[in-house]
């Protein structure tokens, strides 16, 4: 019954996904970090933040993914992110989506976790201008597009819209306010028939896109 209750009410809500399993798992978690780091990583700086003793921020060298990891001699990773790009959302524009966010619930990491989603999130809008959400979301992947939506009408510079995949040439629609967000499009958007609400996809911009 609570299944069923959590997916009429949320979107193409996926259950954990693979990486989670991977992920969560400490023993798990250090073969993974093993597999991610021996495909060849760098350090990597975020912008406006600041790494913290005991542990490094990695890129990998093939593919858009990066990793915060204790820096012992069995890592583990404590915050993973991993970005596609798209073509077809906005038409004449690259854009990205963040198809893989991890973060570790373990209370030793908190303080090192803290604001780092947001952070690697407002990192790529200015890299790249236009951040869309995956077509599949998680509970949690729902409450952070929420917080970055409710973060980007409120602040200077940004633009939210709502694309619509279901319709022929895919419309963007402005939108106005947290109002207007959750009274009129997050019940659009997010919901459980995989042949449309997996096709409506939120859309924030460092630029108008009209």
């Amino acid at each position: 019954m609570q299944n069923y209750l959590v997916n009429q009410r949320m979107p193409l809500l996926i259950p954990a996904a693979g990486f989670d399993a991977k992920l969560n798992m400490s023993e798990r978690n250090v073969e993974h970090t093993e597999a991610f780091m021996r495909a060849g990583v760098r350090d990597f700086a975020l912008p406006g933040f600041v790494t913290p003793h005991g542990y490094r921020l990695l890129q990998c060298l093939k593919g858009d993914q990066y990793r915060l990891v204790t820096d012992n001699e069995y890592s583990e990773t404590v915050y993973a992110v991993k970005l596609a790009f798209l073509e077809h959302i906005v038409p004449t524009k690259k854009i990205c989506t963040q198809i893989m966010v991890w973060k570790t619930v373990q209370p030793q990491h908190d303080a090192a976790v803290s604001g780092l989603p947001q952070e690697f999130f407002r990192h790529f809008l200015s890299r790249y201008s236009i951040v869309v959400s995956d077509s599949e979301q998680t509970s949690d992947g729902r409450r952070f597009w929420e917080r970055m939506i409710a973060w980007a009408i409120q602040a200077d510079g940004y633009h939210v819209y709502v694309s619509d995949g279901t319709e022929e040439d895919r419309p963007l629609t402005f939108m106005t306010s947290w109002d207007d967000f959750y009274g009129t499009w997050a019940s659009f958007c997010w919901g459980k028939d995989r042949d449309c609400h997996s096709h409506r996809l939120f859309v924030i911009s460092t630029e108008s896109l009209h």
